[in-house]
């Protein structure tokens, strides 16, 4: 029996984005000279299409582990643009909602409608959708918030990895034997340790391969140690930067421990409220 078909090899599957388009491209391309119906789309007014716009968060992360990516760049915005209603990602383009029902829609190239308005039992508008274009259920938020999110890591990430810039010119100093007399060292080295302990973290996400994931091993094991001692790194050189006498260490180490060692403790609460502390990713 011979058995015929396509096959399509790829040698990454970190974007998730290309993966899309091949569907859509293969889609297309086995469905040419097919009929494609598509169902009838029906004109409502802009005022009733404005009951349907903000920005709605998701809600039921398909993949815990990584439900704080769509905390920071996740979510669908819907807008009303000339007449039309819209969808979009935080900072993509809109494209067309067409209107099949009272509050179904469809997208341009979509037979039927695959996405629906409803409210919650809080009297919340919430938003769901299937297909390869489909949307996590979601519920109407506040569009500042992902943004605040995202201003607030950037600014605690900036902070910490001006750390190490700082840690190589103390390390020629030391070496030259200019800080013979300088005091109180561990305020401005444990902030450095945080945010190395840190670091170690996506480096060794990188080199997992397959079943590695789930097994402990030495990568694992990096993780679990990097998210483990972060917060306690931090906490420590939050508490000794404000323990240490104003007169016995200089003002700037002081003031730049401080911004460190504080970006590092926000970072740590980001952490907890997404479960990403002590992470064992062989734990069943």
């Amino acid at each position: 029996m011979w058995v015929w078909g396509y096959v399509v090899l790829l040698n990454s599957t970190n974007s998730g984005r290309a993966l899309h388009d091949l569907n859509l491209l293969t889609i297309d391309f086995l469905s040419i000279g097919f009929p494609k119906p598509q169902q009838s789309v029906i004109n409502p007014p802009a005022g009733d299409l404005e009951q349907f716009g903000g920005f709605y968060a998701p809600r039921a992360p398909r993949t815990q582990m990584f439900a704080f990516l769509d905390d920071l760049a996740g979510g669908t915005r819907i807008r009303v643009i000339k007449g039309r209603l819209t969808r979009s990602g935080l900072f993509g383009q809109p494209e067309p909602l067409l209107s099949v029902g009272k509050n179904a829609f469809r997208g341009d190239k979509e037979p039927e409608g695959t996405m629906i308005f409803f409210t919650d039992e809080f009297g919340d508008m919430a938003i769901a959708g299937s297909g390869l274009e489909g949307i996590p259920y979601s519920q109407r938020s506040s569009l500042i918030l992902p943004f605040i999110r995202i201003a607030l890591l950037s600014l605690c990430l900036f902070l910490m990895l001006t750390s190490l810039p700082f840690a190589l010119v103390w390390l020629f100093l030391k070496l030259v034997g200019a800080m013979k007399d300088v005091r109180h060292l561990s305020v401005r080295v444990v902030p450095l340790l945080a945010t190395l302990a840190l670091l170690i973290v996506p480096i060794c996400f990188q080199k997992l391969i397959g079943s590695q994931i789930g097994s402990l091993n030495f990568w694992t094991a990096g993780i679990f140690l990097g998210t483990f001692f972060f917060p306690v790194l931090s906490v420590i050189g939050f508490v000794l930067v404000l323990r240490v006498p104003k007169d016995e260490i200089h003002r700037g180490v002081r003031i730049h421990s401080l911004l460190v060692s504080s970006a590092c403790c926000m970072l740590s609460g980001f952490l907890l409220s997404w479960h990403l502390l002590a992470l064992r990713l062989w734990a069943p």
